[in-house]
């Protein structure tokens, strides 16, 4: 499963360099309405088809298309909190924090900071699913926590608090919590039997839901607006499409279905790599470009991956694909 997981982390470190050039146009709230929707709109189509013309009617099943296979009434908290902290909040805050900070490091800066996820993934998972804190989890924590700090609150060549860069990051820091509080609803539903591809269908349905009615109540109070139709050209739209379909329908399929073969807290490290790909990315397609601090920071960051990873032989799980 290691192979999967940075697949994953390769694709999604691609998602910043697509939000960038959409945020150019798109507002941060609407942005995040469409994405959800058109995935909606996307996984219920090949539902539609493969109920059609592959005899699964089992994928319209109402506890399957509502439920993602949960049952009773803790099953509709549990997929509507997880379309919450999935996609609903980090949509928002992420996208809100993105428009403040450097557009020279926008998409660089933003992967790494989000990139500390996993630290507040190992803390989760320790409280509530109770998985062990061993020596090497503790080591990344320790390596982690400063550089995030400094990520944070380090930009454009300063310390600055109170810059509006700072609250971009903060936001975008807090994005990495909710991604976090997401995961741990993730591993419990799917440890109670849900889908992984119903979850991806359940959290965009849901999450398109809730952001409805917030799109419309800012374009109401004139802070957001539909004008950006007629300014966005065709590599916007491919862009919202990429962001959408591709990395917000197909990839996190994947992605789930390595969070259910092992560990949360051991797996979340992988996200650790996010920052590189994103970086690569950021740096050939953006011209992002990061001073030496935000480097150093970045890479002490990815110092986590291998150090988190560090396991004895004798406790490896012959399930996992080490």
């Amino acid at each position: 499963m290691s192979g999967l997981a940075i697949l994953c982390m390769v694709l999604f470190g691609t998602s910043f360099w697509g939000l960038v050039l959409a945020l150019e146009v798109i507002p941060p709230v609407t942005l995040g309405f469409l994405r959800a929707f058109l995935v909606s709109v996307f996984m219920l189509s090949m539902f539609f088809l493969l109920g059609r013309f592959g005899s699964r009617n089992g994928l319209f099943a109402r506890k399957n298309l509502l439920l993602a296979g949960l049952e009773g009434k803790g099953g509709l908290v549990t997929v509507v909190c997880f379309a919450f902290f999935s996609t609903v909040l980090p949509n928002i805050l992420q996208n809100l924090g993105m428009t403040m900070m450097d557009p020279g490091s926008t998409s660089s800066l933003t992967a790494m900071i989000q990139g500390v996820g996993p630290v507040f993934t190992i803390i989760l998972a320790v409280i509530f699913l109770h998985e062990k804190l061993g020596p090497w989890k503790l080591a990344g924590l320790l390596v982690t926590v400063p550089a995030a700090m400094v990520l944070t609150t380090y930009g454009s060549g300063q310390w600055d608090l109170g810059s509006s860069e700072t609250i971009g990051a903060f936001l975008n820091l807090i994005t990495g919590l909710s991604y976090s509080i997401s995961g741990l609803i993730l591993k419990y539903a799917m440890n109670r039997g849900a889908s992984p591809v119903h979850l991806v269908s359940v959290n965009a349905m849901y999450g398109a839901a809730i952001l409805l009615p917030v799109t419309v109540f800012t374009w109401i109070m004139g802070w957001e607006g539909p004008a950006w139709i007629f300014h966005a050209g065709a590599d916007v739209w491919l862009a919202l499409f990429y962001i959408s379909i591709c990395l917000y329908g197909v990839t996190p399929t994947i992605w789930y279905r390595v969070i259910r073969s092992g560990e949360l807290s051991r797996v979340g490290f992988f996200v650790f790599l996010l920052p590189v790909f994103s970086y690569l990315v950021g740096f050939f397609m953006l011209g992002d470009r990061l001073g030496p601090v935000q480097l150093g920071a970045g890479c002490v960051l990815l110092a986590g991956v291998g150090i988190s990873q560090i396991r004895r032989k004798r406790i490896l799980n012959p399930d996992i694909d080490g």
